[in-house]
């Protein structure tokens, strides 16, 4: 009788234990802004609805979320469902830290049946797929059209080449004393990389064991920067050495008639705006109609770490991003188009005109494009840190334009080759 008890409390401890263990929440993780993580939440919650699916959300600033995901994948400890950007993924995969989503697909538990390949290639490597593309999205030139108006100035067209911009932007801060564009944003790696992408370079060679760009061209892009910066057309270097959120920045507030940014960040200015300065208008970056320097890529991927506990519920919760009608109609593109083709005709039918303009953009985008570059190599995260600390040397006047244009790329080459 002693035996069939223990037997029977046994199973019952393991009854209990798999309760338990079906109760779990999903761990999902993300960066964003403030406006971006009600997005996200709503979202979530949503989920929970739909799937009767429990979660937990770990959300931080852009650059908190890499520290605090690096660190827990050094503890082995990482979130179920994470979100890559195209910069960093490949690190994650080489040290095999995300799951080939290959299986979960094929047993149909993320639906990707109305999903064109060439929406989901970008999340590809070697026969894997480690992630889900959130969203096409791509760089965009941001205009308050009210300010420019108010200063007697006409709009900046898709045709304006990048010295023309240079121009304008002093030209509308001497006659404003407000900012033509905005620091915050062309400190931004992948703003020189479209820059590159212009005089037919890219920011590695194919092989990425060098830079792919010239001495030349980062020179010029160093001194158009300090040619702004010392006309008081963008913000003094000393106000940008930390990162105050994009409800902060200076074209957020209406201070800046101009902002370089990413579609689906659009629609945080745009509703920031909206009232004090109506609908802000779109273009692609200055000085890429020619060259179509311009690209389309994944505004970022939906994965699941390699370890992860939920597996299957992280699955759910990237089906439920995708196809999900009610989520993508609540999302409304904001965080780009969505790659299922019934979901974006859906959505592109149910836009308000802030969204609808993002989606017309990534239409018109699409003329002056060229191919995705090849994902980053691994020393892409602080060579990127490079850029930045070399640039900010720059506009502090403690380095020439050629100088700091070097040393990034000795640093560079050198980084590449560890």
């Amino acid at each position: 009788m002693k035996k069939l008890l223990a037997i029977f409390m046994a199973v019952m401890m393991l009854l209990v234990c798999a309760c338990a263990l079906a109760d779990d929440p999903v761990r999902v993780a993300w960066w964003g802004s403030e406006s971006s993580n009600k997005v996200y939440l709503t979202f979530s919650d949503m989920f929970t609805e739909a799937t009767g699916i429990e979660y937990e959300a770990e959300y931080l600033s852009w650059g908190d979320y890499w520290t605090k995901i690096n660190t827990l994948a050094a503890a082995n400890d990482m979130p179920d469902m994470v979100r890559m950007d195209y910069a960093y993924i490949k690190n994650y995969v080489d040290k095999g830290l995300l799951l080939d989503l290959t299986p979960l697909v094929a047993e149909g538990k993320i639906d990707l049946s109305d999903v064109p390949d060439s929406a989901i290639s970008g999340g590809r490597f070697g026969d894997g797929l480690y992630g889900i593309n959130a969203g096409s999205n791509g760089l965009v030139l941001a205009i308050n059209a009210k300010l420019v108006a108010d200063a007697g100035m006409e709009v900046p067209t898709n045709e304006m080449t990048w010295a023309e911009f240079v121009d304008w932007t002093i030209q509308f801060h001497e006659k404003t004393g407000l900012l033509g564009t905005d620091l915050f944003n062309l400190k931004d790696f992948n703003v020189y990389r479209i820059f590159a992408r212009q005089h037919g370079e890219e920011l590695y060679n194919e092989a990425q064991d060098a830079v792919g760009y010239s001495l030349e061209t980062l020179t010029a892009y160093f001194t158009d920067l300090k040619k702004m910066h010392d006309a008081g057309a963008i913000q003094n270097v000393a106000d940008v050495t930390v990162d105050i959120g994009k409800e902060n920045y200076p074209f957020a507030k209406a201070e800046s008639a101009t902002t370089m940014t990413v579609t689906d960040s659009y629609t945080t200015y745009a509703k920031l705006l909206y009232d004090q300065c109506g609908l802000l208008e779109l273009r692609i970056m200055p000085g890429s109609a020619e060259s179509k320097a311009m690209f389309v890529k994944p505004s970022q991927f939906l994965s699941i770490s390699a370890n992860a506990e939920q597996a299957d519920k992280a699955a759910a919760y990237i089906n439920y991003w995708t196809n999900g009608e009610d989520a993508n109609l609540f999302i409304n593109g904001t965080r780009g188009i969505p790659i299922s083709a019934k979901i974006s005709s859906l959505v592109a039918s149910n836009l308000d005109e802030i969204s609808a303009l993002a989606f017309d953009y990534m239409q018109v985008m699409a003329d002056y494009s060229s191919d995705l570059y090849a994902p980053d190599p691994v020393a892409h995260t602080e060579i990127s840190d490079e850029f930045v600390s070399q640039m900010t040397s720059v506009l502090f006047g403690n380095a020439t334009p050629e100088e700091a244009a070097q040393k990034l790329i000795d640093f560079s080459n050198k980084a590449l080759n560890n």
